[in-house]
C-alpha cells in the first residue's frame, strides 16, 4: 500500500502572496514543510500540488531543483488537484 503526503502550494494567496517560497530563517517555507513531512517514516513519498497558473512556475522550478515531484492542476478545483496528484503518484493512501 503506497502512502503519499500531498502538500498544497501556490503563489497566489490573497492574504500573503508568495508565502510558500518566502524566506523563513534562511530557507523557503515550502522547504521547511516538505522536510518535516518527509520525517514521517510511514510515508512512501511527498508530492507538491500546485496550479497550472504561470505565477506558480517558480514553485515548479524550486521543486525540480530539490528533486521533488510536483503536480500541476486546477486552481479553482482543489479537490480535483489533490485527486489527480494522488492518481499520478499511484497513491493508495493520501495524507
Amino acid at each position: 500500500m503506497r502512502k503519499v503526503a500531498i502538500v498544497q502550494a501556490r503563489m497566489g494567496s490573497t492574504r500573503l502572496p508568495g508565502k510558500v517560497l518566502a524566506d523563513l530563517a534562511g530557507e523557503p517555507m515550502l522547504a521547511r514543510v516538505v522536510r518535516r513531512v518527509q520525517r514521517a517514516n510511514t510515508l512512501d513519498d511527498v508530492v507538491i500540488a500546485t496550479t497550472v497558473q504561470a505565477i506558480d512556475e517558480s514553485i515548479v522550478r524550486f521543486c525540480e531543483q530539490k528533486g521533488w515531484f510536483c503536480f500541476r492542476g486546477s486552481e479553482e478545483d482543489v479537490l480535483d488537484r489533490f485527486y489527480q496528484a494522488a492518481i499520478t503518484s499511484n497513491a493508495d493512501v493520501v495524507v
